[in-house]
């Protein structure tokens, strides 16, 4: 049984089954939500550092236009809060890095052993 139809909610089409028209931009937009700004600030900052990023990249994040949740924060934590927690986590996780060796050869080995890097 389906619900009664509601005629103020467009109907539910998906994006891919119906062309686009000029006033639908297809953008991501951005709504605030509840939550707290430093369990964001610990998650945005440990995906990026597990992504191999290091201090001056994750630091320069912030002031990127394409980053405004990070913008936000660093604008509620200030500047000098962003970078103590910065390096407060990579120190504590460190920064995710692999490196890779390819050798030629005829035979494949059968498992592949991945070790982390020693820090610098």
């Amino acid at each position: 049984m389906h619900p009664p139809a509601d005629d103020r909610w467009a109907p539910k089409v998906h994006p891919l089954t119906r062309d686009a028209e000029p006033e639908d931009p297809m953008e991501l937009i951005a709504e605030p939500v509840v939550g707290d700004p430093d369990v964001m600030l610990e998650c945005i900052l440990q995906e990026f550092a597990w992504m191999g990023w290091n201090e001056s990249q994750l630091l320069a994040l912030f002031h990127h236009p394409g980053y405004p949740v990070l913008q936000e924060l660093c604008r509620a934590f200030g500047e000098e809060e962003v970078k103590r927690r910065v390096r407060e986590l990579i120190s504590r996780w460190g920064v995710l890095r692999f490196r890779e060796v390819v050798v030629e050869s005829e035979l494949e080995p059968e498992l592949v052993q991945i070790k982390p890097l020693s820090p610098r």
